[in-house]
C-alpha cells in the first residue's frame, strides 16, 4: 500500500493531471496543478523546521482550496499538522497549540511561503505524524491523538473498498477539518484519486449548490446535516445524491426511512477519531434497506466484544467494543501513560455494543456514560433509541441526576423534529389547543414517550424526568455536546408518569 499522503497526491498528478481534485466556487484544480502548487508550499514550510524533528504546526482550516493546499503541504514536507477549528475560542486554540507545541501559523502566512521545490527534497514515512486530532470531546475532555499518513491511508483506501466509487462520483466536503470526519474525505478521495467538492462554510443551500453547480454525487454527514437538508424540500437536488455517508452518532430510523423516500442511499457507519474515521460501515447494497447497526467491519478491521476482563463474548452479547486495525492512532501526543493497546494489540474504544450472527456492529453508546441507578446499569445509548422511535423526536439524550436513595435517576432531553410531527390531537379543538400552547403539546409528547419506554425498556432504564429542548446543542462537527446537556435541561425536567412500586421515583 502507497505509504504517505505525499505519495497518493503524486500518483494521482502522474496519472491524471488534468482530472479536476478540487471543485467548488474557486473553480476546478486539476491533480497535476494541486500537486505543483502544494510541492512549492511545502518547499517554503521545510525551511522553518529542523527535518529531523519538526516541530507541529497549528492552523485554522476551512474545507476550502487554499486550506486544503496547505495542509497537503504540510503533509509533503513532514510536518504534522494540528488543524483547528476556525470558531474555536483563542483561549481553547492556544492550549491546544501549547498541548501539542506546535507553531501557529494562518493559511495566509502557509501559502506565502512558497518557493521553487527542490528535487532531493525529503519526504516523510509512513510511520510519520501526519495529523495531531484533538478527540471530540462530546463526552469528556479531548485528548491529541497521533495519527500516521500510512494509518490514515489505511483507513481510507479500507473505506473506498467498501464504498467504491463511480466513474462520475465527486464527494463533497463540507465536514469540518479540525476533525478526521473532514481529513478522512481529503485521504480517500486523492487514494482513488477523485474529486472532491469544496464546501467552506455549512449551510443547506451551499450543500445544494454543491450538488446542482458542481456535480457532487456523495456526502459525509452527521445525522442533523442530513435532516436539515431534507427539511429545504429540494428532492430534485437531494436524489442526484449517489450516496450519503452517516456517521458520528446514531442514525434515527426515522432519518433513514426519510432519505430511502427521498431516493437518497444511505448508509451507516462507526468510528472515531483512533481509527481514523470509519472502522465499520453497511455496503452499498445494504443502503436503504434500514438494517439495525451501523454495518460490518471494514477490511483489515477486526472488531471484538469483551466483557471488563477482556474476554470475548458471543454474538448477540453487549460489551466493550475493541478493534484490531493498522488505521489506529500512534498514541496520545503527551499522554505515555494511556495505553493505545491492550496485550492483545486491540484498542478500547470506550463504547459498548454487540455484534449479530452476521457480524453487524450494534453501537449502545459510550461505557463512561452508563448510569447506576439502585445498582442497576442503563447505556444512555439504548434508552435513547428508544426515544427515537417517537417521529416527534429529533434527538435524544439520557444522562444522569443524582439521586439520594438511588445514586442516580435516569433522566432524558429530548429535540422535537421540525414542523408537522407533533402529537396527533383527538380532535380539531384539541388541536388548536396544542398549537396555542406549547406546554401542553410537551405534555402529550411526554405521555407518549412514557408509554414507548414502558412497552420496550425494563423499569429501571425508563427516565423518570424529561426536558424538551428546542434545539440540543451541538459541537463543530455536528454532533450533540452531551457533557452541556444535563445544565440545559436542568430547569425544563418535569416528572414522567410514576413508576412501578420499588423502581426508582419520579
Amino acid at each position: 500500500m502507497t505509504a504517505t499522503l505525499a505519495d497518493v497526491l503524486f500518483a494521482a498528478a502522474r496519472a491524471a493531471p488534468a482530472a479536476p481534485a478540487l471543485v467548488g466556487e474557486a473553480g476546478t484544480l486539476g491533480f497535476g496543478e494541486l500537486a505543483a502548487r502544494v510541492e512549492a508550499v511545502a518547499a517554503g514550510l521545510r525551511a522553518l523546521e529542523r527535518p529531523d524533528a519538526p516541530r507541529p504546526h497549528a492552523l485554522a482550516l476551512r474545507p476550502d482550496r487554499d486550506d486544503v493546499i496547505a495542509l497537503l503541504a504540510h503533509a509533503v514536507a513532514g510536518i504534522p499538522i494540528l488543524p483547528l477549528h476556525p470558531s474555536l475560542p483563542e483561549a481553547e486554540a492556544l492550549r491546544l497549540a501549547e498541548a501539542a507545541g506546535a507553531r501557529r501559523l494562518t493559511v495566509a502566512e502557509t501559502l506565502a511561503l512558497a518557493r521553487p521545490p527542490r528535487p532531493e527534497a525529503p519526504r516523510p514515512e509512513g510511520t510519520d505524524d501526519l495529523f495531531l486530532v484533538a478527540t471530540s470531546g462530546s463526552s469528556g475532555p479531548p485528548k491529541i491523538a497521533r495519527l500516521a499518513h500510512r494509518a490514515v491511508l489505511t483507513a481510507a483506501f479500507a473505506l473506498t473498498r467498501r464504498l467504491p466509487f463511480g466513474p462520475n462520483d465527486r464527494w463533497i466536503l463540507t465536514l469540518p477539518l479540525a476533525h478526521v470526519g473532514g481529513l478522512s474525505v481529503i485521504a480517500r478521495c486523492l487514494a482513488a484519486q477523485k474529486p472532491m467538492v469544496l464546501v467552506p462554510r455549512f449551510s443547506e443551500d451551499a450543500v445544494l449548490a454543491a450538488i446542482g453547480e458542481h456535480g457532487g454525487t456523495r456526502l459525509s454527514a452527521v445525522p442533523a446535516i442530513a435532516d436539515r437538508l431534507l427539511a429545504t424540500g429540494h428532492g430534485d437536488l437531494i436524489s442526484r445524491l449517489s450516496l450519503i455517508m452517516l456517521g458520528g452518532q446514531a442514525a434515527p430510523l426515522a432519518l433513514r426511512r426519510a432519505l430511502r423516500e427521498a431516493g437518497v442511499p444511505a448508509v451507516a457507519s462507526y468510528g472515531l477519531t483512533e481509527s481514523c474515521a470509519a472502522a465499520a460501515c453497511e455496503s452499498p447494497e445494504e443502503a436503504g434497506l434500514l438494517l439495525p447497526g451501523a454495518g460490518r467491519a471494514l477490511d483489515g478491521v477486526k472488531i471484538a466484544i469483551a466483557d471488563d476482563a477482556g474476554q470475548p463474548l458471543p454474538a448477540g452479547v453487549p460489551g466493550r467494543i475493541l478493534l484490531e486495525t493498522d488505521s489506529l492512532l500512534s498514541g496520545y501526543l503527551g499522554r505515555p501513560d494511556l495505553a493505545v493497546r491492550d496485550a492483545a494489540g486491540r484498542f478500547d474504544t470506550g463504547d459498548l455494543g454487540l455484534l449479530d450472527e452476521s457480524g453487524r456492529l450494534h453501537v449502545e453508546g459510550r461505557r463512561a456514560e452508563t448510569i447506576v441507578t439502585g445498582g442497576e446499569k442503563v447505556v444512555p445509548g439504548t434508552v435513547e433509541a428508544v426515544l427515537r422511535e417517537h417521529p416527534a423526536v429529533r434527538e435524544a439524550v439520557v444522562f444522569a441526576v443524582p439521586d439520594p436513595r438511588w445514586g442516580a435517576i435516569v433522566c432524558a432531553a429530548v429535540e422535537r423534529t421540525p414542523g408537522g410531527n407533533d402529537p396527533a390531537p383527538v380532535d380539531s379543538g384539541l388541536a388548536d389547543l396544542v398549537r396555542a400552547d406549547s406546554v401542553f403539546a410537551d405534555s402529550v409528547l411526554a405521555a407518549e414517550l412514557a408509554a414507548i419506554c414502558a412497552r420496550d425498556l425494563p423499569p429501571w432504564a425508563r427516565p423518570r424526568r424529561l426536558a424538551v429542548i428546542e434545539h440540543l446543542p451541538r459541537l463543530g462537527n455536528g454532533k450533540i455536546d452531551r457533557r452541556a446537556v444535563p445544565a440545559l435541561a436542568a430547569p425544563l425536567l418535569w416528572p414522567l408518569p410514576a413508576p412501578q412500586a420499588g423502581d426508582p421515583p419520579s
